[in-house]
């Protein structure tokens, strides 16, 4: 009897140990369970996609496509900065509120500097910002050794705190491992603050900084390739002087352009309001073209695209052209590739120029929408040191002459004001692309901007204009056209008839037909016209109906021989015959 409470102890024992071993591996079962799952999660993450096809055959350029592996180097993630202000202003990019004892000198200054400068200079250095990148994105994970960059930013009488911004936004939010430099180029700014001042300051910058400062004003192409010439990195990532850097913004742009040197990569541009200093997220459903002004614009990214990337939206989409703020250029590829054009000066065209040399020499020009930069949107406050006029259109004639001879008839119609300018000595240029042996113009429209009005074939280019009150067809930039007084200056009276029977106007809209009012729409849904050179009409084709004046609106009317309102005249543009 009195063995029994020592089997009774035993048995709780046994109880207990097996309930203690039971629960361990119970826990290690879970742990282990929740390691698989991880260990999924982390394979779900894929390594981006570029769908790469046949439309650039063969290598053309002397650098290999890849870097070796001297050139690359092995990267961590950035340490996220513990932001110690997260109640100041524009913080997650908030909008601006200001107090109302400043209300006064922030109207004064925003007129001064045509942006509002207080939110600016109450706002942190470094201020936090929103993610604005798809989740997609955030699961890519990129080679394990990338290229170095330089980092060029120009600036000429630039804002302090928008200037260091920058700085400090590539700072905080790139891995510090691939930042080679950031190469700072004073194009002969004038406020003493860019001075002294800021040689001191950078002095206090963790990462290696060169300033460069131009004896004379050389203007944003050759101050950019005068960066390019002091810099040491595999790769050259050019920014504007106000623009701020999100969370991943460089590994996607290094990777693409280690995966092939000849693209161009540029980030997907969000905005900062001029007014509020607020972070705007940018829908990344657009790509850039450019009108008959030879100016930038957002178009719709094609279905083409979507069918080509499989609807991937990491993917890099292909883009006619790029807005010239930020992009990634392999440094080598970059002088290869004939670099800016130093006969332009100061500023304008250089995004059109660059982005068509690119593609018609065998590169590519691609919008990596993982890649997020938001950019300060306003009027620039700094002097031209010249005729505004004549610098810009002699840029947009040396895009023309040397990159687009073929639709120069087009362009000078709709620019006549061009004309009267020289785009100077373009020797070097021409030969540059007889050295590149590049591809055609209608290559590229073909194959990278059929969306273009200039892909097509001209009938007639000029004005259009009614004969019973001497008025001109005008498209009103947008909505019914209407006529109005001639003015013989090409834009939105101008007017291109094309073999296939479409009507383009200057912003790349046709001429088309809602509920018998003739309105501008998108070319795709562009109905067919014909004009008839004995009788002056201007015919829809379907209805076989005529395009009337009707003095508050132009309209589709019954074709009538005596009704002069129905009568137009095509002016042709100069050094342009009516075919």
């Amino acid at each position: 009897m009195k063995a029994l409470p020592i089997i009774v102890f035993s048995y709780s024992a046994v109880v207990t140990c097996f309930f203690i071993v039971f629960t361990f591996y119970y826990y290690d079962l879970n742990m282990s369970i929740k390691r698989t799952n991880h260990a999924s999660v982390q394979l779900a993450k894929t390594y981006p996609n570029y769908y790469d096809d046949d439309l650039r055959v063969g290598w053309p350029f002397q650098i290999t496509k890849n870097y070796d592996e001297s050139n690359i180097f092995e990267w961590s993630e950035p340490i996220k900065r513990l932001n110690r202000n997260r109640s100041g202003f524009c913080e997650e990019g908030a909008p601006f509120v200001p107090p109302e004892n400043m209300k006064e000198l922030m109207e004064t200054l925003m007129k001064e500097h045509n942006f509002n400068l207080l939110a600016s200079d109450l706002t942190s250095l470094h201020r936090s910002l929103p993610d604005p990148r798809f989740d997609e994105c955030k699961n890519l994970l990129y080679p394990k050794k990338l290229p170095m960059t330089s980092v060029i930013i120009i600036f000429h009488n630039e804002a302090w705190t928008t200037l260091l911004r920058t700085v400090w936004s590539i700072i905080d939010r790139s891995p510090v491992e691939l930042i080679k430099e950031i190469i700072l180029v004073d194009d002969l700014s004038t406020w003493s603050f860019l001075k002294r001042p800021l040689d001191d300051y950078i002095e206090t910058i963790p990462v290696p900084v060169k300033l460069i400062r131009n004896s004379k004003r050389e203007g944003l192409m050759r101050a950019r390739t005068i960066g390019a010439q002091h810099a040491t990195g595999q790769v050259l990532t050019f920014l504007d002087a106000h623009i701020e850097c999100c969370e991943g913004w460089l590994q996607p742009l290094l990777a693409r352009i280690a995966s092939d040197r000849s693209v161009v990569a540029v980030p997907l541009i969000d905005a900062l309001n001029s007014y509020d200093m607020s972070y705007s997220v940018s829908p990344a459903t657009s790509i850039n073209g450019f009108h008959w002004s030879l100016v930038l614009y957002w178009m719709p990214v094609p279905e083409r695209e979507i069918i080509r990337t499989h609807g991937d939206k990491t993917a890099p989409v292909r883009t006619p052209m790029m807005i010239g703020c930020a992009f990634s250029i392999d440094n080598e590829f970059f002088f290869e590739i004939g670099a800016f054009d130093e006969g332009m000066d100061i500023w304008g065209s250089e995004n059109v120029e660059i982005a068509v040399r690119v593609w018609r020499c065998g590169g590519s020009v691609e919008i990596l929408p993982c890649s997020r930069v938001g950019h300060l949107y306003r009027s620039s406050t700094y002097s031209f040191d010249g005729d505004v006029a004549e610098i810009t259109s002699k840029n947009n004639i040396r895009l023309v002459e040397i990159w687009m001879p073929d639709i120069r008839d087009v362009v000078y119609a709709a620019n006549p004001g061009w004309r009267k300018y020289s785009g100077g000595n373009m020797t070097d240029r021409m030969a540059l692309q007889r050295r590149l042996s590049c591809r055609d113009l209608h290559w590229y429209f073909k194959n990278i901007y059929p969306e273009s009005g200039f892909n097509n074939e001209f009938v007639y280019i000029g004005e259009v204009k009614n004969k019973a009150d001497n008025r001109c067809l005008d498209t009103c930039y947008e909505g019914p056209m209407k006529t109005f007084a001639c003015h013989h200056i090409g834009g939105n009276q101008l007017f291109v008839f094309t073999k296939t029977q479409k009507i383009v106007s200057f912003f790349d809209i046709c001429m088309g037909v809602d509920n018998n009012k003739v309105v501008s729409v998108d070319c795709s849904k562009s109905p067919r016209w014909k004009y008839d050179n004995e009788t002056k009409w201007l015919v829809h084709v379907d209805s076989e109906r005529c395009i009337q004046n009707n003095v508050t609106e132009v309209l589709l009317t019954e074709c009538n021989p005596n009704d002069e309102t129905i009568e137009w005249e095509i002016i042709s543009a100069p050094s342009h015959k009516i075919l």
